[in-house]
């Protein structure tokens, strides 16, 4: 095996040996070289200080050369000194007066030779030769240098341990750690290099990591691109229903009103019937294309919440009003339980609110062939509103209680067909109650019926007896000869609307383009203008810029919006453009009249500063 495929902890613990072994076997050569020199000079020093008082001493005996007495002084000194191996004395006419032991060679390695010499009263006397055996001496310093090597060698490794470990701690772990990490992020095999070293995988996780973050970036980068395909596409959408919503509001008007001006002519009985059924095929038909809009502008977030403060028991009556005679005609019992006990004003959207108890409601009626519908209203813990909508209808299965909240979504075909309906009400419902921050729960069973639960938080007081929450509304009649400017490119809904304000009472001119709206306010006195937004030449948006900067009957007077184009930008548009309200196409001749009565006798700018 190849060491670079070692584990790197055995790469450590083989390197802290070699390391330990060699830095000991350094140290013990210096420490070997330093003791030799360091006893040698100690040893120099001692000997020619034992040999100075030596010399004084022996100087008589040199003088007087008494031989066997110096040979008997100096067998008495080697008892003292073991390494003494050789002694010599000669007088200053160099013959020897005194001898101990042999003398050794002179290249001897183990041995020590002084010479010193022998003076009395200053004068020199003869000279004293010693040669010492470094035997011991070496012995010795091997037996420090052993000892040292081994101190030394215990202490690195007990250092290489504690490092090892800490190492082992901070560095080893956290690295195989990582190395299982990155294996698992960069979806590497384990065990492909599982004979490799942690640095060596580190390193080839790096590269795997680093392929698949670069195939994430291209992932990311086609998500992106489809995102924004989607935008686009959902941004495509929303203009097309926004342009198919206003291609079918204007025949839409067009067809609502003159089934309205219809309906109070003195028809046979047989045209009143077919009049009242084309008239409830007209607003189911609005109604279809209203939820289709609004599920549009809640899927972009252009749906804004209206909160005002309403009696939520007089919006409930409200709603069960509008299916009594449908509930009449099929058998079926439809009857509101109040369980607040107290009449209560909420504050939320009303009209969003309104929208969704009239799906569930007619949801409930569409499916309920026998039996009863009941609205319940209470209160929810800890503070809101609790409204409950149960039918004996037909229930439903539970595999299909999930997608019943999806849009254009029934049973199956044949439900479909049988039922009716484009499968929107409860769709709408749901994201509307979401919308107001509130729950949509459904409990049903099959053959037993459904209950659908509308949990809504909201803010909640007692409402007051002598409080009015709103006015009676009355039929309205001109009192003057009131002039009313109809800017209208569609000729069908020219007609329709100047039937139904000429019925009324009022005196109405109509012109085709901005062009013509004005050149007739230039030449004419009008009371209100009723103005089309999309119209050749001259559109609504540009024809109420010029009126307002025109003359000064052009600043005051009113004009009302009245469109095909309901979406929120266009409203907010009218608005900063001057125009005073806006009347959703199509209209019915209540709304109509009910919204001119409100400004006939008022001008843009005094309502301005209100």
């Amino acid at each position: 095996m190849k060491i670079i495929h070692l584990p790197l902890w055995l790469k450590y613990i083989t390197l802290v040996i070699s390391l330990t072994g060699g830095l000991s076997y350094v140290a013990g050569e210096v420490i070997r070289s330093f003791e030799k020199q360091y006893l040698e000079q100690q040893m120099d020093t001692q000997i020619k200080a034992n040999f100075s008082a030596l010399t004084s001493i022996l100087a008589v005996d040199v003088i007087a050369d008494q031989r066997g007495f110096l040979d008997k002084k100096l067998r008495g000194l080697a008892i003292h000194y073991p390494d003494l191996c050789y002694v010599s004395i000669v007088n200053r006419n160099g013959v020897q007066v005194g001898q101990w032991g042999d003398r050794p060679h002179s290249d001897n390695p183990m041995a020590l030779n002084f010479t010193n010499s022998v003076n009395y009263a200053n004068q020199y006397v003869g000279s004293m030769r010693i040669s010492l055996s470094k035997k011991q001496m070496m012995k010795d310093i091997n037996y420090h240098v052993d000892q040292m090597r081994l101190y030394t060698a215990v202490t690195l490794l007990t250092l290489a341990t504690i490092i090892y470990l800490i190492s082992q701690f901070l560095i080893l772990s956290p690295i195989a750690r990582i190395n299982q990490r990155l294996i698992s992020i960069s979806h590497a095999n384990p065990d492909i290099d599982k004979w490799h070293d942690e640095l060596s995988r580190l390193d080839s996780c790096a590269d795997n990591l680093e392929e698949y973050i670069r195939d994430h970036e291209e992932h990311e980068a086609a998500l992106e691109e489809a995102r924004s395909e989607a935008v686009s596409a959902n941004i495509a959408k929303s203009q097309f229903i926004a342009t198919m919503s206003h291609e079918i509001r204007t025949p839409m008007n067009a067809i609502i009103g003159v089934l309205d001006i219809l309906e109070e002519e003195n028809l046979p009985e047989c045209c009143k019937s077919l009049t009242a059924m084309a008239g409830d095929a007209a607003n189911l038909l609005l109604s279809q294309l209203n939820d289709i809009l609004d599920y549009s502008k809640i899927d972009v977030g252009a749906l804004n919440v209206d909160e005002t403060e309403f009696d939520v028991s007089i919006l409930a009556k409200s709603v069960l009003t509008l299916f009594e005679a449908s509930a009449q005609k099929k058998g079926i019992s439809i009857s509101l339980c109040d369980e607040l006990n107290h009449r209560f004003l909420v504050f939320t959207d009303k009209g969003k609110l309104a929208q969704v108890l009239t799906n569930l409601v007619n949801n409930s009626l569409k499916f309920t062939s026998e039996g009863r519908i009941e609205l319940i209203v209470s209160h929810v813990f800890p503070k809101g509103l609790k409204i409950q909508v149960k039918d004996s209808g037909i229930g439903i299965d539970p595999v299909y209680q999930n997608t019943i909240f999806e849009p254009f979504t029934q049973k199956d075909a044949t439900f479909a067909r049988k039922y009716g309906g484009v499968g929107m009400g409860l769709a709408i419902s749901k994201k509307l109650v979401e919308l107001l921050n509130g729950k949509l729960l459904l409990n049903s069973k099959t053959e037993v019926g459904s209950e659908f639960t509308i949990l809504l938080p909201c803010k909640m007081r007692y409402h007051r007896d002598n409080q009015h929450l709103g006015e009676e509304q009355h039929s309205y009649s001109p009192t003057k000869d009131t002039h009313i400017l109809l800017v209208e490119d569609n000729l069908a809904n020219q007609m329709v609307a100047r039937t139904m304000l000429e019925k009324v009472g009022f005196t109405v001119l109509t012109a085709n383009n901005g062009h013509e709206a004005i050149a007739a306010i230039k030449s004419d006195h009008f009371e209100l203008i009723l103005m089309d937004l999309q119209m050749p030449g001259m559109d609504g948006f540009e024809a109420c810029d010029v009126i307002r900067h025109l003359n000064e009957h052009g600043k005051t007077l009113p004009i009302l919006a009245m469109t095909a184009n309901v979406s929120e930008q266009d409203r907010e548009k009218c608005k900063k453009l001057g125009m005073d309200d806006f009347i959703a196409k199509p209209v019915s001749k209540k709304h109509l009249i009910d919204v001119i009565s409100n400004w006939v006798g008022k001008t843009h700018l005094t309502l301005g500063t209100q």
